[in-house]
């Protein structure tokens, strides 16, 4: 680093300096300008990548919970009046100190300079911007490893993919972090591998280290894995040790601290158990020790990510394998360190991910960037002009697509209608024909026709050509899937029906409200009605000795819920279907042993569109000044999943639905 011999061009193969000259692309590692064919591509493909990232974001989708999240927080951010209340995230007068508060007050930059309040489009107008720099990020890299061609590809096949288009109308912090864990690693290797020693190498360190530190703010500390890792990796696999025999790497390390550090700081400083919920919450779900997170511990979840990245690839994902092969091989013209570099990024956060035991889909995005970059390199070997033709593999493939993708369509409809439709009831209380079938049609349509234009279009040599259908084919549907089906799919119709009624509410009434468990987000987004868990989260883990356990959990809920209820001043829970009926189960057996009855309980409101296990319910202890609802039955598999619930009760289960409580006799309504 300091003198020695610059690395930039060390173990590629590139073409003769005539051929090299001869093309309108430039080849991977070359510090050359941007050639005004390759500057042209990549202003259409930032502004294709806009026109798709800010499309309709007031439409489509309800927000989902980790959505919800984020705006309900920002929400309460935005009203901040004192500096605590800004650097220390809320959500219904709670602390939420277990996220880093970047992506939220994103959002409330978001809504201050749109100069209105926080609502869906404040909230998904970040991941758009990330999504528009990830790809912008994605094209760098490759171009500096692979060179235009490859780097057009690349840029492409991520605009169009499954992920951006959904993650960039999305409010979550993920996309976010994984674009600056993405710019982040770019910085670092091109300023060590494709750059020499000069200030421009200086500040590409810095600048990766910046957005290493910014990523961490945004959403810790994932980026100190996903950043870390592949780096660490990368120069013990591939001897690069004289890449940090340079002082700047200590001010890097300062800038990485800068944006995260203090905030730490600040939330041990005002919140001394935020350590408790910090360990909680990224160790113990490491582990599995999370009781949301023990499920996943069987086998078949340690292939979950291999089935992601292969959902998230769409429409290319048939070409992963081999992309993946061809990162190991010796390519004319492509950087060998750089593509080393991109697999053992892929590979290591890949492993990383299946060891982890808590997995979700989105927690995978940061090791999606380098599998689109081997993907650009190896769909422009594929869609080149210059192959070697076989007419008889062609011709299979062509009606290989024209036979399979139209009879996927129609299977996959199939199963909408069985599994999700008739089955499950997924689409709450939208029609099947008007609703469902009708948009789906037209989806399926869209794509047949586009992916069949792309197979025949590679047919007839027009291999450029195939490749843009395939991404117009996928843009197209999803200008027609996100204001048609994406609201069906992702209904939020259960949550805003009682989010509707909490806000009819008299405020007296408001005030009693109280959560038991975990809030779901979506009901105090779109009722902004505001009330607290029973217990606080960080007052939970102190009472459990700092982990998180169903089994020392349950018990302190229950007693704090029943001690309310034996009060005469009126007591008002939100629940979930399933911690409704469990409650009633188990509680009368504890309090039986105590000598102590139950009381008595009375349901004021339940959500009245949706699947069953996803209408909330508000309880208390005196009954209503209406009619009471009558509860839907309780789940059936419920007492297998709890069988001492019922094997001690006397007479059988000690579950009784409301409407029985009610012919039991109901206590009067108190002060009313």
């Amino acid at each position: 680093m300091n003198g020695e011999q610059d690395p930039a061009n060390a173990d590629q193969q590139l073409p003769s300096s005539e051929s090299a000259a001869g093309r309108a692309f430039t080849v991977g590692c070359e510090r050359r300008p941007i050639t005004p064919a390759a500057a042209a591509w990549l202003v259409a493909l930032v502004g294709w990548a806009a026109l798709l990232s800010f499309y309709k974001l007031d439409g489509g989708a309800g927000l989902e919970p980790v959505d919800a999240w984020v705006a309900q927080t920002a929400r309460e951010m935005s009203e901040a009046e004192t500096w605590h209340d800004m650097l220390v995230p809320r959500f219904c007068e709670e602390a939420r100190v277990q996220k880093s508060p970047g992506a939220y007050w994103a959002v409330c930059l978001t809504s201050h300079l749109r100069g209105g309040p926080v609502d869906e489009v404040a909230v998904r107008i970040p991941n758009a911007i990330a999504a528009l720099v990830l790809v912008a990020t994605v094209f760098w890299l490759t171009r500096r490893i692979a060179g235009d061609r490859a780097a057009i590809f690349a840029g492409f096949a991520t605009a169009s993919s499954a992920m951006i288009l959904h993650w960039s109308h999305a409010a979550s912090s993920d996309l976010g972090m994984t674009t600056l864990i993405t710019l982040s690693l770019a910085c670092v290797w091109i300023g060590s591998e494709a750059e020499p020693p000069g200030w421009k190498r200086t500040g590409l360190w810095l600048a990766g280290y910046l957005a290493a530190g910014l990523g961490m703010l945004y959403k810790m500390p994932m980026p100190l894995v996903c950043v870390g890792i592949p780096a660490v990796l990368y120069v013990l696999l591939r001897n690069r040790w004289r890449m940090l025999a340079n002082w700047w790497h200590l001010v890097g390390l300062a800038l990485f601290l800068l944006p995260w550090l203090p905030w730490v700081l600040t939330v041990l400083a005002v919140e001394p158990n935020a350590v408790l919920k910090w360990r909680a919450e990224y160790w113990d779900r490491l582990t599995g020790e999370m009781p949301n997170v023990e499920a996943q511990k069987q086998w078949f979840f340690y292939l979950l990510y291999v089935g992601v990245a292969l959902l998230l690839s769409v429409p290319y994902s048939l070409s992963v394998p081999q992309a993946l092969v061809r990162a190991f091989r010796r390519q004319a013209g492509v950087h060998r360190n750089g593509m080393l570099f991109i697999a053992i990024w892929f590979l290591s956060l890949l492993a990383f991910f299946t060891a982890a035991t808590g997995k979700e889909t989105r927690y995978f995005l940061p090791a999606m960037p380098p599998l689109f970059i081997m993907l650009g390199v190896e769909l422009a070997r594929f869609f080149d002009p210059d192959r070697r033709v076989n007419p008889r593999r062609d011709r299979i493939a062509f009606w290989a697509v024209v036979v399979l993708i139209p009879a996927s369509l129609v299977a996959l409809g199939f199963l909408v209608h069985r599994q999700w439709y008739l089955d499950h009831q997924v689409f709450d209380s939208f029609g099947w024909r008007a609703d469902v079938l009708q948009p789906y049609v037209v989806a399926a349509v869209i794509f047949a026709v586009g992916a069949i234009l792309s197979a025949w279009l590679y047919r007839r040599r027009r291999e450029n050509a195939s490749f843009g259908a395939l991404v117009g084919t996928m843009w197209a549907t999803w200008l027609w899937v996100w204001p048609t089906l994406m609201p069906v799919f992702l209904s939020q119709a259960p949550y805003k029906d009682l989010a509707a009624q909490l806000r009819a509410l008299a405020p007296e009434y408001r005030a009693q409200l109280q959560q038991i468990a975990q809030q779901d987000p979506r009901i105090i987004w779109y009722s902004d009605v505001r009330y607290p868990r029973i217990i606080d989260q960080l007052e939970m883990l102190e009472l459990t000795g700092g982990q998180r356990s169903l089994e020392k959990e349950i018990p302190v809920v229950g007693e704090a819920m029943v001690q309310q209820l034996e009060g005469d001043e009126l007591v008002l829970f939100v629940s979930n279907r399933m911690h409704y009926v469990l409650f009633h189960l188990r509680a009368p057996q504890e309090l039986a042993k105590q000598d102590r009855t139950m009381p008595q309980t009375h349901i004021w409101l339940q959500a009245r569109v949706g699947r069953k296990d996803r209408r909330y319910i508000v309880f208390g202890n005196q009954a209503p000044p209406w009619p009471q609802p009558e509860l839907f039955d309780p789940p059936d598999d419920l007492a297998a999943r709890t069988p001492a619930a019922t094997s001690s009760a006397p007479g059988g289960s000690a579950y009784q639905p409301a409407s029985r409580q009610s012919e039991a006799g109901s206590q009067p309504a108190r002060g009313d």
